[in-house]
């Protein structure tokens, strides 16, 4: 393919934010500052509704970013090539904005930081778990993967599984979408599909995330 590699950018992205947070941590106050501006805090995402997002960029590590990235990397630059370019940065966004909303659904007003990319990397597992599916792929290893990763950090207060699970449904239910959809928008480029189906998608994700907010903060 030709133009830029998505992959890479969010990679180099994520890099970028994390010197930015070591960095920050020789001031305090602005660190604190930084950290409650950028990481989610469900209680505060209605005001600060930007951290749905910018959160995924954010990691608490040297392993916890590490990790990330080398799946990201890896799992990243194989569905790349399969969406292309566009369509592969809407999965990313909307699968980590599924996470986000999926972990606002469970804590509701709760106060307490969360960040990382893992809502959007379960994402692209999901979208690569439908693909595999739909072209007959063998993909038992990807889900013994997911089950370690996905389902045994239930057992661990300090995992936000809520964002990895959300991701997951939100990567699977767009590229299911994506290839199933309604029959009059089956022939239409990938870019067009996932213009109308992402937009779909997160429509729905912010209204849940909405209701959810203006019900656990005024109820």
């Amino acid at each position: 393919m030709n133009g830029p590699n998505i992959t890479q950018a969010i990679v180099a992205l994520n890099l970028l934010v994390f010197v930015v947070q070591e960095v920050l941590k020789l001031f305090p106050v602005a660190s604190a500052t930084f950290t409650s501006y950028t990481a989610l805090i469900s209680g505060y995402s209605l005001f600060y509704p930007w951290t749905l997002l910018t959160s995924a960029f954010m990691h608490t590590g040297f392993t916890h970013i590490l990790m990330n990235m080398l799946i990201l990397y890896f799992v990243g630059k194989e569905l790349e090539k399969l969406l292309g370019h566009r369509a592969f940065l809407s999965m990313y966004l909307i699968s980590a904005l599924g996470g986000s909303v999926a972990y606002v659904l469970w804590h509701g007003a709760a106060i307490s930081a969360v960040m990382g990319a893992s809502g959007a990397i379960y994402g692209l597992f999901g979208a690569m778990m439908t693909v595999y599916n739909r072209i007959g792929s063998r993909s038992q290893g990807m889900l013994l993967f997911l089950f370690i990763t996905l389902f045994v950090p239930i057992f661990f207060g300090n995992v936000a599984w809520q964002a990895h699970l959300g991701g997951f449904i939100t990567g699977a239910a767009l590229s299911t979408l994506m290839m199933r959809g309604l029959p009059i928008w089956r022939s239409a480029s990938i870019n067009k599909r996932m213009a109308i189906y992402g937009t779909f998608m997160t429509v729905l994700l912010l209204i849940a995330w909405s209701a959810r907010l203006v019900f656990a903060l005024f109820f």
